[in-house]
């Protein structure tokens, strides 16, 4: 039995919902690691002023750019490209 386009939105739905829980927990987490590793830098940075040593002065604020090589149609756009691209893995088979 093949899907109907009301059956293939709601899969995309449900997927959007789950990577978008997935993103939000992540960027939480970075925040907490962030302020943390303020504080940590703080911390070296008052012993290397005691003993001696230069600050550490290094952000580690890490982006990304999304390039796109193809077309828009270059990529097969089923459920299964759609599940190893939110994992994260790649797109050949």
């Amino acid at each position: 039995m093949s899907k109907t386009l009301r059956d293939w939105l709601a899969e995309g739905e449900q997927l959007y919902n789950a990577a978008m829980e997935e993103y939000q927990s992540i960027e939480a987490q970075l925040d907490e690691l962030e302020v943390k590793l303020a504080a940590k830098k703080s911390e070296l940075n008052q012993i290397a002023q005691v003993i001696g040593k230069p600050p550490v002065e290094g952000t580690r604020r890490l982006t990304a750019q999304l390039v796109d090589d193809h077309g828009p149609n270059s990529v097969p756009n089923s459920p299964a490209t759609i599940a190893r691209a939110l994992t994260g893995r790649g797109l050949g088979r």
